[in-house]
This record gives structure tokens, sequence and C-alpha cells, in this order.
């Protein structure tokens, strides 16, 4: 009987100290992105640095609860109309190689990587079902340091 009553007590103090997280309480723990839906079911998510800038850019596609499509693939097409629209030719500036040598398919997954001067696009994917993430980098953007929580360091008493 005592043990039942001290195990009841025990989870009433447990149930009454959580609470709801709130957004200040997961900004103290994690770091926060930006995220945009540039087409439905397509989330775009960005990074910035020091000066506001862009420096990196996330498409994925992203699944709703009221989407009846739950293919996770951005069709080719698609996918260049958004680098096209994202990062237009000029800000990317002139290819540098097509192809390079981080690219590759193998056992049905790909990574594709398309350097220009101001931007590198890596595409991961599956080749047969298509891609799934494309990844654009600006070359002379440094992102913002994310913002962290200290870890303190608990000695080990002897």
């Amino acid at each position: 009987m005592v043990k039942s009553l001290l195990a009841l007590c025990v989870m009433v103090i447990v149930v009454v100290s959580v609470r709801a997280q709130t957004s200040e309480d997961l900004a103290a723990k994690y770091p926060a992105v930006t995220g945009y839906e540039v087409r439905p079911g397509i989330l775009m998510t960005a990074k910035y640095a020091e000066d506001g800038q862009v420096c990196e850019m996330v498409l994925e596609r992203h699944y709703a609860p009221n989407q009846i499509d739950t293919n996770s693939t951005i069709p080719n097409k698609l996918e260049d109309q958004l680098i096209d629209e994202l990062v237009p030719a000029i800000e990317r500036g002139p290819v540098t190689s097509r192809w390079l040598r981080n690219s590759f398919i193998a056992g049905g997954v790909s990574h594709i990587e398309r350097d220009f001067v101001n931007v590198l696009i890596e595409i991961d994917g599956t080749a047969s079902d298509g891609d799934k993430i494309v990844m654009i980098h600006w070359k002379k953007r440094r992102c913002a340091a994310a913002k962290s929580t200290p870890v303190v360091a608990i000695k080990p008493s002897h």
C-alpha cells in the first residue's frame, strides 16, 4: 500500500512538472531554419549568412496529412524549374564542371554535383524513383553559426 501511494505521488509530481514546449524552448535547444512551400508539397528550407543573404537552400517533398500523393520525389522538370527560379543562371554564374568527381550512381542511389562559379548544387536521390533532395550552396557566403545551448560538463568523482 505504501509503495503504491509513493508511486502515485511520484507520477503526480512528474505529470505536474511536464509542460508543453514553447517556441522559445525549442529555439534554445535547436537551430532555427526558415521554410517556404515553393510549390504544393515542395518545401524549401533556407539558412542565412550574417548579412542576411541566403547561403544554403534545401528542396524536398513535404508530406501533409491531407495530401493524396505520398511520393517523395521531385520530378526532373520541376527540379530544373525550381533551381532556375531560386538561383537563376545569372546568379549561379558559368558552369565550372558539369559533373564533379563526387558524383556517382551506385546500387540504385545517386549523388550528383553540378558546379558553378557561385554555387554548388547537390542532388541526392534514387536512380529508379527520381530525386529526393536538392541542395544549393553559395560558395562565397558562409552560413551564420547556429545558436546552441552550452553543454555542461560533469566531472567524474573518484
